[in-house]
C-alpha cells in the first residue's frame, strides 16, 4: 500500500548517506596532503530546495570534526539553468546553525522540477576557492501496482513493484531500492541478519535501512507500456513488521560517485597499488550536488507460517 503523506526525507537519501563519507579525510592520490572544500546537497524532485554542507577535509591522521570543519563563511547560491545553460532563476542561502550547521534555502517555497537542471555555486571572502557542480534532475515516476499490506517472507509471492515509465536523461535510468524498517528489534530480525548479529558481524543500526546499490533498468521486467516491474529480493528483507519499500531514480553525479566508490572497495578488478580517485563532479572541490526522484510504499514482511 501507498505509504500515506510523504516520506521522510532521512528515507529517501539514506542509500547515500549509507554509502558515502565524504568528509572524513583526504583521499587524493598525492604525497603531500592538500585541504579540499566538500560539498554535499541532493535536490528531490517535486520537494524543496535542499540545504547544502560545506565543509574541509581533515587529513587521515587526524580526527574528523564535523563542527570545526564547516565552512560556515561561504558564499552559498543555487541557480536554476535554462535550457540553454544559461541562468534563469538564482536562489540564495544562508547559514543555519540550528539545521545542524548547513546552509539552506531562503525560498522555502520553490520546488524543484524534474528534468531540469541546477548549477550549485560555492565561493568565499576568505579563501581562494570557487566551487560550481551541475545536476539534471531525473524525471519523477510512480508506483502504479497494488502493493499488498503484507507479504509472508520468503514465500512464493515474492513483492513485486511496477513503476511508471520515466523519461531518460541518459542511455537508461538507474535506480536504487531500499527498505526502511518500522519495527527494528532483534526479535524481528530475519533469519540471515539475526545469525550475523548474533556473531557481532552487523549492529542493528547497520540495517534498519537496506540498499539494492546502484541497479540499471536494463535489468528489470519492461512492460509492453514501458513500465518496469521489481521483485524486491529477499535479501534486502532485514527485519519482520511494517516496512518502507523506497523507490530511487538517481542522476549522473550519484551514479558516478557511487559507481566509482564501489570499484575502490573492491567492486571490480584492479591491479596491484592502483586506487582510482572518486567521480565527483564538481569543479574546484570535491563532494556532490546530486538529484533524485524517488517514491514510497508500506507493507508489512510476515514470518512464514504466519
Amino acid at each position: 500500500m501507498k505509504n500515506p503523506g510523504n516520506a521522510t526525507f532521512s528515507t529517501i537519501m539514506v542509500f547515500i548517506t549509507m554509502i558515502l563519507v565524504l568528509a572524513s579525510c583526504e583521499i587524493m592520490n598525492q604525497e603531500e596532503y592538500t585541504e579540499y572544500v566538500v560539498v554535499e546537497a541532493y535536490a528531490v524532485a517535486n520537494r524543496t530546495l535542499p540545504n547544502v554542507q560545506v565543509t574541509k577535509t581533515s587529513p587521515v591522521n587526524e580526527f574528523f570534526d564535523p563542527v570545526n570543519n564547516v565552512l560556515m563563511l561561504a558564499i552559498v547560491q543555487i541557480v536554476l539553468l535554462d535550457e540553454n545553460g544559461n541562468d534563469e532563476e538564482v536562489f540564495s542561502y544562508r547559514f543555519s546553525f540550528t539545521d545542524g550547521g548547513v546552509f539552506v534555502p531562503v525560498d522555502t517555497v520553490y520546488v524543484v522540477e524534474p528534468r531540469r537542471s541546477y548549477r550549485l555555486d560555492v565561493s568565499f571572502n576568505d579563501r581562494p576557492e570557487v566551487i560550481r557542480a551541475v545536476t539534471t534532475v531525473p524525471d519523477t515516476f510512480n508506483i502504479i501496482s497494488d502493493v499488498p499490506e503484507s507479504v509472508v517472507y520468503q514465500s512464493e509471492n515474492q513483492l513485486e513493484i511496477t513503476i511508471s515509465q520515466a523519461q531518460r536523461l541518459g542511455s537508461q535510468n538507474v535506480f536504487v531500492f531500499s527498505s526502511v524498517a518500522l519495527e527494528p528489534e532483534e526479535e524481528n530480525l530475519t533469519p540471515f541478519y539475526k545469525a550475523s548479529f548474533e556473531d557481532e558481524n552487523i549492529e542493528l543500526a547497520d540495517v534498519i535501512i537496506n540498499s539494492s546499490g546502484l541497479i540499471n533498468e536494463g535489468n528489470f521486467d519492461i512492460n509492453p507500456d514501458g513500465t518496469i516491474t521489481l521483485r524486491f529480493p529477499w535479501i534486502g528483507v532485514a527485519f519482520y513488521g511494517e516496512t518502507l519499500v523506497v523507490t530511487s531514480l538517481v542522476d549522473r553525479n550519484v551514479n558516478d560517485l557511487i559507481r566509482s566508490q564501489q570499484v575502490q572497495l573492491g567492486g571490480s578488478t584492479l591491479s596491484p597499488g592502483e586506487i582510482p580517485n572518486l567521480i565527483y563532479n564538481v569543479d574546484g572541490g570535491i563532494g556532490i550536488f546530486g538529484s533524485i526522484s524517488t517514491d514510497t510504499v508500506k507493507t508489512v514482511f510476515r514470518r512464514p507460517g504466519f
